[in-house]
């Protein structure tokens, strides 16, 4: 009796372990792991979190860590001890240290409102950002790799990239070099290869040569991968007895291109980088009807070719008229584009007395301080003369006007200047109203007799709506590409403006600049509005010498054509 008993209770513990035993075996796990544990900073380096739950992985990186933008995840199944088929998550995430030191951080789990926590894994950062041991891998005798100044960019940021060489046999003289491209979703900016100097290093441990060469700055049109392909080159290398050449092929390097961030102010150019903004008046004093210059100097280091006309803010008592001259002072340096731009802006002013001009304002996108950044010039205060001959217009002027109002201002300054002597005062006060009372309704007259044969094409156009477009479609630029296939440095001009100007008349909505024309069809159309930005940006590059030696014009008309007629 007392034997069964025995028997029965080790039958009962046996039945509990069975069931425990899959309890024990579906115990969370989070793992969290690195490909290496000692690198250099900017040393790209990727880390894995694996755990046995289907929840949401998260590592807690450090603020030193800058993380790139795509994320992997994945699964895969393991036989355990027992014989159960288990299944494991993985998620990994790749970047770079930007500061030297020992960084010991976790990764957590979310799974049904639990959180788990990872072992603590602790990497050790080097304060030679360009550590070849650490960086280079290769048991060839001579080999090349890509750097670059960073691998994580926000778009239209400028990044320094160039090819770096090891060898482990005696340099004697370079024999040949293909460099590396992009595929295209980047501006190239190549750098003559000006004498290189050799230096030592160690390569495993092993003493070797090294030098850069093939420098070229990137600034990225396009978010996403922007892929480096690899370059080519042959050294003539000393060995035993012989000098003999040595072919090889380098790594390629991917950078990852990030959005500039939502709520961009509404002074925002496009410039990415750092800048700063002046102000200036051509003259503090002016008659009443006179017009002044006014210049704004953006200055700084960035995309700065790129940035767009600043938009004035002006109090009333003063219009701008024509589009503002532009001036460009700038050089590709391997921080970026670095110099200066000064904008013209031609001002007429209608008001007398003292009138403030507030200081304009000009909003860039800073990447270091990852935040947008809004700069200001210096307020001026303009004295105003009176002028009692001065009658003004009540159309006013701005840079949408056509060229009748604008020669209608400049008669109204040469009618002011012309008062040399009281022998005029009488007959000109008399007839400058009068002339002008004429010319001003000469061109009344005229743009509502366009107005009405625009609106008996559209009965059902409201005549306002006709007189608004009547401006913008005196120039079908669209028409004037076509006939400039055979000059391709006007076509390089015309094309983009023909773009702005059809997205324009799609939308209603004359007189936009390149990028507002190109935010409007993002929404709705961001495929299409990324192929016309490319279009826009090989004119430009064309035009700009930004390594574009041809243009194949009835191509990119064509490509033009079919873009538009997808958002027509």
């Amino acid at each position: 009796m007392e034997s069964q008993e025995k028997i029965g209770k080790a039958f009962m513990w046996l039945v509990l372990a069975l069931v425990a035993l899959p309890a024990l075996a579906q115990k969370p796990v989070v793992a969290l792991t690195a490909d290496d544990k000692s690198v250099a900073v900017n040393e790209r380096l990727t880390f894995t979190v694996t755990f046995n739950m289907e929840g949401s992985a998260k590592i807690d990186f450090p603020t030193e860590f800058e993380v790139d933008m795509n994320v992997m995840h994945g699964m895969n199944q393991k036989m355990d001890p027992s014989g159960k088929l288990v299944t494991y998550y993985f998620v990994q995430q790749s970047g770079a240290f930007k500061k030297e030191g020992t960084y010991s951080f976790y990764a957590y789990v979310n799974y049904k409102g639990n959180k788990y926590k990872s072992n603590k894994l602790t990497i050790k950062v080097d304060e030679e950002a360009d550590d070849d041991n650490n960086i280079v891998r290769s048991d060839d005798p001579v080999f090349g790799i890509i750097q670059a100044s960073k691998v994580t960019v926000y778009e239209g940021e400028p990044v320094l990239v160039k090819a770096k060489i090891f060898s482990k046999l005696p340099i004697v003289t370079l024999a040949g070099y293909a460099p590396f491209k992009t595929d295209k979703n980047a501006e190239e900016h190549v750098f003559p290869n000006q004498r290189e100097y050799i230096e030592e290093t160690r390569v495993n441990g092993k003493p070797a040569l090294t030098f850069d060469y093939g420098k070229q700055l990137l600034i990225p049109v396009a978010t996403g991968k922007c892929k480096i392909l690899p370059f080519e080159m042959a050294l003539r290398c000393q060995g035993n007895i012989f000098t003999r050449t040595v072919r090889f092929k380098s790594s390629g390097l991917t950078l990852f291109v990030k959005p500039l961030p939502s709520g961009a102010p509404k002074s925002f150019i496009g410039g990415v980088g750092v800048y700063q903004l002046a102000q200036k008046m051509s003259a503090t004093t002016v008659k009443q009807g006179d017009v002044l210059s006014l210049e704004l100097t953006v200055t700084g280091t960035g995309n700065l070719h790129n940035i767009n006309t600043p938009i004035l803010d002006l109090p009333e008592g003063c219009s701008v008229y024509g589009d503002p001259e532009r001036k460009d002072d700038f050089q590709f340096t391997e921080d970026g584009v670095t110099g200066s731009i000064t904008f013209t802006y031609h001002i007429q002013f209608t008001g007398k007395g003292e009138l403030n001009i507030p200081g304009q304002s000009i909003a860039y996108f800073d990447p270091r301080k990852e935040k947008y950044v809004v700069v200001k010039g210096e307020s001026l205060v303009i004295t105003i003369k009176e002028d009692k001959n001065f009658k003004p217009l009540t159309a006013k002027l701005s840079p949408t006007d056509n060229g009748d109002s604008k020669q209608i201002a400049e008669s109204v300054s040469k009618v002011a200047e012309n008062k040399t002597s009281t022998d005029w005062i009488l007959p000109l006060s008399i007839g400058a109203p009068v002339g002008l009372l004429s010319i001003f309704l000469l061109l009344v007259f005229k743009r509502k007799k366009k107005a009405s044969v625009i609106a008996e094409e559209q009965p059902s156009a409201p005549i306002a709506e006709a007189m608004q477009f009547e401006p913008f479609s005196e120039i079908n630029y669209l028409k004037k590409a076509e006939e400039l296939l055979d000059d391709p440095s006007q076509f390089a001009v015309i094309l983009p403006k023909a773009i702005v100007q059809e997205i324009g008349s799609i939308n209603k909505s004359p007189f936009l600049s390149r990028e507002e024309a190109l935010t409007l069809i993002n929404a709705q159309f961001p495929e299409v509005a990324l192929q016309l930005r490319m279009l826009i940006e090989t004119c430009d590059y064309y035009r700009y010498g930004f390594g574009g030696e041809v243009i194949d014009t009835a191509r990119v008309l064509a490509e033009t054509k079919s873009l538009l007629s997808r958002i027509n």
